[in-house]
């Protein structure tokens, strides 16, 4: 991070401060606190960090920014209205502050990998910061934002959301020049209603743009985004493998031992690239961060250089060998439209028997059981066996049931230990498995146990 000063950050945020000591480092854990640092005191549903200021005046902090006015400390503090605005606010004037190109990103599904894609495409040309895993709400992307200095030559943010609002507040943070939008999916539609209300929500990562004149990269192979083409304002770079309307797209599309090959075609030439991928479905993830590249200068050469660097991270896509077992772990989370996807890449594991072990998917409300049937039917296309496990596995198995899955070939658990114990003695080596479910399923642990590895409590 590039120094300020205390009243700089007053200014940005609209807050005052009792005085005006140098920050080096922007803190929201008490135990991360230190010399140099704002330790920011952020209300959590479970924990208020105010309760924790001592301990970061403890550990050296040189300041707190604070909501609580009534309270004095003996270092200095930067008095705001609201400490989680204040938090974007203060990021917001230091990302100001650079010149560099910020790309965004959200969409329901594929944000995370096309944010990975993206930065790798980016720097075979320039010295990218992106987002660390997946912090990308309203506490994470600011922080991300804070990270940038004079060596930050482009940013990629990724910016998640589960109520309308918040991708705004972000994108008014953040100040991208390039906003990219995946697909309109179900991920939160408890909170927003309708496939019509998540991409509202969505959209409102193109009101960052208005500040620099930036551009938008669009799926224009999602009608809920293709028919607001004339409504939209600024420039639009179309990406889709189905939509000849669209600058990017893709031809001779392939997927085999884990290698996403296809011609990408873009308006000035066509070549062939080869992405670390699991399933077709990274298509559009990967047209989407070419067409960042492009429009920040990179040519074909560059494009297909940074797709093929690009890695699957954390526990999404990763496929091996153990055990005799071909495992297909994409634990992270789940939606209707990811489980669909992962389940395709199981259904094309040809010559082995093929396990489905899913855990229910979380924050979809009255679209609950409906998603799950979706999700279920797909497993009876491209699987032999299900394995469930959570609160909606009723509805799994009556999706399976529906698509022709024999119920005798359908297993629903309560717990890891029983679903693992059963997988033990249904699946032999040289079987398929694929795990995956919603982050609160926690999956990985039913793969442990599976592979009979050591379970963290």
């Amino acid at each position: 991070m590039q120094q300020f000063t205390l009243s700089e950050a007053a200014a940005w945020t609209g807050g005052t401060c009792t005085a005006d000591p140098v920050i080096t480092s922007v803190v929201r854990d008490a135990r991360e606190a230190g010399p140099g640092s704002l330790f920011v005191a952020i209300k959590g549903e479970r924990f208020d960090g105010h309760d924790f200021i001592g301990q970061a005046i403890e550990r050296g902090a040189a300041a707190v920014l604070t909501h609580r006015k009534d309270e004095t400390y003996s270092i200095p503090a930067l008095y705001v209205e609201d400490t989680r605005q204040g938090l974007l606010d203060l990021a917001g004037g230091y990302r100001a502050q650079f010149d560099c190109p910020v790309v965004a990103v959200t969409g329901s599904v594929g944000k995370t990998t096309t944010k990975e894609m993206i930065a790798s495409v980016l720097s075979e040309r320039y010295d990218t910061l992106k987002t660390q895993g997946n912090l990308n709400n309203t506490i994470g992307m600011p922080l991300t934002a804070l990270c940038m200095d004079e060596k930050t030559e482009a940013a990629v943010f990724e910016m998640g959301m589960s109520a309308f609002g918040e991708i705004a507040a972000m994108a008014a943070c953040g100040q991208p020049n390039i906003a990219v939008i995946t697909m309109i999916g179900t991920s939160h539609i408890e909170f927003l209603g309708s496939r019509e209300g998540i991409c509202r929500a969505k959209i409102e990562i193109l009101e960052g743009l208005a500040a620099r004149g930036g551009i938008a990269v669009l799926n224009g192979d999602e009608p809920l985004l293709w028919e607001q083409k004339d409504r939209l304002f600024g420039r639009i770079v179309w990406f889709g493998q189905n939509n000849p309307g669209c600058e990017f797209r893709a031809e001779d599309i392939s997927c085999t031992d884990g290698t996403l090959r296809f011609t990408l075609i873009w308006p000035e030439g066509r070549k062939t690239v080869e992405v670390a991928s699991q399933g077709t479905h990274n298509v559009g993830n990967a047209l989407a961060a070419a067409a960042c590249g492009w429009l920040l200068g990179l040519d074909g050469d560059d494009m297909a250089a940074g797709l093929a660097a690009y890695r699957p991270v954390g526990m999404r896509e990763q496929r091996y060998e153990k055990n005799g077992f071909t495992i297909y772990q994409d634990c992270y989370n789940a939606s209707p439209d990811s489980m669909e996807a992962a389940l395709r890449v199981l259904g094309e594991m040809a010559g082995k028997r093929r396990f489905a072990v899913l855990g229910c998917m979380g924050e979809l409300g009255d679209y609950a059981p409906d998603g799950h049937r979706r999700a279920g039917r797909a497993a009876a296309q491209y699987a032999d066996y299900l394995f469930a496990y959570g609160p909606d596995t009723a509805y799994l198995k009556e999706g399976a049931v529906e698509a022709g899955m024999d119920a005798a070939r359908i297993a629903c658990f309560d717990t890891h230990e029983a679903l693992a114990e059963a997988l033990r003695a249904a699946a032999q080596p040289g079987d398929a498995l694929l795990f995956k479910g919603s982050r609160a399923m926690k999956m990985e642990n039913a793969l442990k146990l599976f592979l009979g590895e050591e379970v963290e409590r």
